[in-house]
């Protein structure tokens, strides 16, 4: 029997999460596959369209991938996600937390704007143009920021695989590899083609990013 029930539709980064934390706890997940185009399943499930969705074994409902990730971390505590620390938790708190809600600020702007014209730059105004280049050098500066942080250390939270990898990975992995065939998705491309880095620009982030790539995923 498996330890966790998720419905799911293709390419999801925040589906990657549970994915990343199944595997680190090994966890056994029995996937539902929704089709992102008929998503009554996951409406009927939650009240609201967006995976992934937890159903847990005494009817209870998760939404949204950071309270998943709690959830599975409080019933599942070994091995641990999060600092035992509770000074680098509450870190990892917060870099969590600014990675949801700035982070990801400038690549959804651009997908937004982007995605509608077909990444065709001569179709946009002077100030969407220099909406473009604004989010995009924010997202570069980020970039540097991920890879002073890794200076020394293995991982985002420090020597240990955790909550921030969790968080981090599924996004910035674009920036090394190109969506996979079938992915449509503009955020997606915006992430691949505006979030680039090698390991000539950003060898420790390069480095990061191919350790996490083979980790198990549940």
């Amino acid at each position: 029997m498996a330890d966790l029930r998720v419905l799911r539709v293709p390419h999801s980064t925040n589906v990657e999460r549970i994915a990343l934390a199944a595997g680190h706890k090994g966890l056994q997940v029995e996937w539902v596959d929704v089709d992102p185009d008929d998503r009554r399943v996951v409406r009927e499930a939650s009240g609201q369209d967006l995976v992934p969705v937890l159903l847990a074994d005494d009817d209870t409902v998760v939404t949204d991938s950071p309270r998943i990730l709690a959830w599975i971390e409080a019933r599942f505590p070994t091995p641990a996600l999060w600092p035992s620390d509770p000074g680098d938790a509450a870190l990892a708190d917060v870099f969590c937390h600014r990675f949801n809600e700035v982070w990801k600020g400038p690549p959804n702007r651009l997908a937004a704007l982007l995605g509608p014209v077909g990444f065709d730059l001569s179709r946009l105004s002077g100030s969407e143009s220099r909406a473009v280049d604004d989010d995009s050098a924010r997202m570069r500066t980020w970039l540097n920021r991920f890879e002073e942080r890794l200076d020394g250390v293995d991982h985002l939270c420090g020597d240990a695989f955790g909550i921030c990898d969790v968080t981090a990975y599924p996004f910035l992995r674009y920036g090394v590899e190109a969506p996979p065939p079938g992915d449509d998705d503009p955020f997606h491309r915006v992430l691949h083609e505006r979030g680039t880095f090698d390991a000539a620009s950003h060898p420790r982030l390069t480095a990061w990013a191919a350790r996490v790539a083979e980790r198990p995923r549940g």
